[in-house]
């Protein structure tokens, strides 16, 4: 067994490193060609019969990023399968993974990316689950400062928004030029239909694929852009008791960290799940549950990528105490929410009523709309609530204002009948096209370019 020791500036106190063998188990290509057949997140995809990879998800480019997202959304896999594409025509050595849930502190993290710099002076480092080492920023500033990451493609993930937001914050210079923080939300229903072997490289074609499209949305209503569940769904039929538990200890798991309460943030994500698609206060979000612990709990799992929000006008500053419309990040979260409150064991296609759906529909569009608005400005620090808003006016509600850059688009999820029609809005219908409706498939596929099919 073969240990490394660093040595800290106080001569007495010696800080032991992770062992060289640990080191290299975690980079089985190093020494086995055949290491993918062997990794068990690679390995999970063969049981798999839809399987996405994610290429050029985010720019390969100089210096230190940060991709975080949910637990149990695929990052690790998607870094697996990028390290596997890496190693095609490159050295084994050229790449270094390592998992920082192994790590105990950032001293243990500096000196053993100090030791493999050394040692093999890897073009690529992935550090996977770096919120998990406390104080991590200090660790990475210190490697910064030194020229470690000068010149490679260093890429750290994490799995709270906040953890990555406010320590990244105190990197200032030591990241990569331009976008350095970039989200990994589940799969968009774009890449979903990709899956099921509909391909559109325009909006036309997505229509031109209606037929096929709309079956589609109505699985994707259940499993969402989680490939886990759609591959459960596609096996079993139904979303069950065993899916949903692995995304619940998800939730719990990262609200332990947070010394929060599973049972209060259960009764969040229950009242959200009531009130989807309504105007909402704190104070009526969840029963016995005050509207200060109601307004915490919201940005806890907002932080957690489990529900984000729009105020009711534009002008409304993030958190102010008005009126909000809540929704869940995915379609299958809102189905999560529901067996975290005991009130489903399982759900399947024929368990999908029309009401559910109307509001999974206009869950679906504020999804697509909050992705697309993140990948096209390219912010380290994405809000949507700085480019969509609703409001209310004397007919009625106008479910999103999006500034896509030269103008605001109003848009209206219309899954069901449309009762009275108004100018200046875009409906978005279940199968209709004309000049101011728009099939939301064609929308959640093109949530920018499928408007220019309307007036």
């Amino acid at each position: 067994m073969v240990s490394i020791i660093a040595i800290n500036k106080n001569p007495a106190v010696y800080t032991p490193l992770m062992r060289m063998e640990d080191i290299v188990a975690q980079n089985p290509w190093w020494k086995n060609t055949g290491w993918g057949k062997e990794d068990k997140h690679l390995k999970q995809l063969e049981k798999y019969a839809y399987v996405y990879e994610r290429a050029g998800y985010v720019p390969e480019r100089k210096g230190a990023i940060v991709v975080y997202g949910p637990r149990q959304v695929g990052k690790t896999t998607w870094l697996k399968q990028g390290i596997r594409k890496l190693l095609e025509n490159g050295k084994p050595e050229s790449v270094f993974y390592l998992n920082a849930e192994m790590i105990k502190d950032r001293f243990e993290l500096y000196e053993t990316i100090k030791l493999i710099n050394g040692l093999y002076n890897p073009a690529h480092i992935f550090m996977d689950e770096i919120s998990a080492v406390a104080d991590w920023e200090r660790a990475i500033k210190a490697l910064s400062d030194e020229g470690v990451f000068d010149g490679r493609y260093t890429v750290l993930t994490g799995s709270s928004s906040i953890n990555i937001m406010k320590k990244a914050e105190r990197l200032p210079g030591r990241m990569a030029e331009g976008q350095y923080k970039f989200r990994y939300y589940p799969l968009s229903f774009g890449e979903v239909a990709g899956l099921y072997g509909i391909k559109a490289k325009n909006p036309r074609d997505a229509v031109a694929n209606l037929d096929k499209l709309n079956p589609l949305l109505h699985r994707y209503f259940l499993h969402g852009g989680f490939v886990r569940a759609m591959n459960t769904l596609h096996s079993k039929g139904a979303l069950g008791e065993e899916l949903f538990s692995v995304y619940s200890a998800w939730i719990d798991g990262e609200l332990a960290k947070e010394k929060r309460s599973p049972e209060t943030a259960t009764l969040v994500m229950d009242g959200v799940a009531d009130a989807l698609t309504n105007e909402v206060s704190w104070s009526s979000l969840a029963k016995g549950v005050n509207h200060v612990t109601v307004s915490e709990y919201v940005e806890l799992l907002r932080n957690m990528f489990v529900l984000d929000y729009l105020e009711k006008h534009k002008r409304a500053g993030a958190g102010a105490p008005r009126n909000k419309k809540i929704y869940f990040t995915d379609p299958f979260i809102y189905w999560l929410a529901l067996f975290k409150s005991r009130k489903i064991n399982s759900i399947g296609l024929a368990d999908l009523d029309s009401t559910t759906m109307g509001k999974l529909a206009e869950m679906s569009a504020y999804a697509a709309i909050a992705h697309h608005m993140d990948r096209k400005t390219q912010e380290n620090d994405f809000d949507i609530r700085r480019y969509a808003h609703f409001e209310k006016t004397r007919s009625g509600e106008i479910d999103f204002i999006v500034n896509y850059g030269k103008k605001a688009i109003k848009l209206e999820s219309k899954f069901g009948n449309i009762k009275k029609e108004e100018g200046g809005i875009v409906y978005l219908t279940k199968d209709e096209l004309g000049e101011n409706k728009l099939p939301l498939s064609v929308f959640l596929m093109f949530p920018e370019e499928s408007l220019r099919l309307v007036r």
